[in-house]
């Protein structure tokens, strides 16, 4: 006698489907939580290039994430043709009206969902974040506080952030929070730094 085990899933209120396997090695196809929040069209990116050539000019992306319990799941990358430190901070001190509206985009094109973080601005615009280049940073007076992370880029080495695994660089993002990706140059050579934020909006399950 054999026994034959189905597994299915719910994928509507009112209709399961049964699991499917790979045809060649009978493997359960799945693919990962992230890749499927993109499927849904609940995830996002905005992205951010600027020219610099003096000794610390700065190059950021702000946001405020929406003081809900759908929470932002943020990962980055960043790259520069020189050397710069890149850091992720969170509740830094920033002059509102300063910088540039940025468009974030739905990373599923067929999808009408918009993330609910905001600007910085007065008032805050849903949908947007703010970039900053070396003279809006200067008006805005960016203090930052709490760095979740530090790197050194593009000299001596050093690889772009964002090339290791998913795990390794994802932060869950506070609620109701406001963060900044931070580029500074490390020499007085011409370079480009390159920003990309890449996240997905979860409400959390709890236990």
């Amino acid at each position: 006698m054999s026994i034959r085990t189905i597994m299915s899933g719910r994928t509507s209120d009112s209709q399961h489907r049964e699991a499917r396997l790979d045809a060649s090695t009978h493997a359960l196809e799945t693919i990962e939580y992230e890749h499927h929040e993109v499927h849904a069209g609940s995830a996002f990116t905005c992205h951010y290039n600027n020219d610099v050539t003096n000794i610390g000019e700065m190059t950021a992306i702000a946001f405020n994430t929406p003081d809900t319990t759908k929470w932002v799941h943020l990962t980055f990358f960043a790259s520069s043709s020189g050397g710069a430190t890149v850091a992720l901070y969170e509740n830094p001190s920033i002059d509102d009206d300063e910088g540039t509206q940025l468009a974030i985009y739905n990373r599923n094109r067929n999808s009408t969902t918009t993330s609910t973080v905001t600007s910085i601005e007065d008032p805050a615009v849903v949908n947007k974040a703010t970039s900053y280049n070396e003279t809006q940073a200067a008006s805005a007076n960016i203090t930052t506080t709490t760095a979740l992370l530090v790197r050194t880029i593009g000299t001596g080495g050093n690889q772009p952030v964002g090339n290791e695994t998913r795990g390794q660089t994802e932060f869950v993002l506070e609620q109701g929070q406001q963060y900044i990706v931070v580029m500074a140059t490390l020499t007085n050579d011409d370079a480009t730094h390159h920003l990309t934020l890449n996240w997905y909006e979860h409400t959390d399950r709890g236990e």
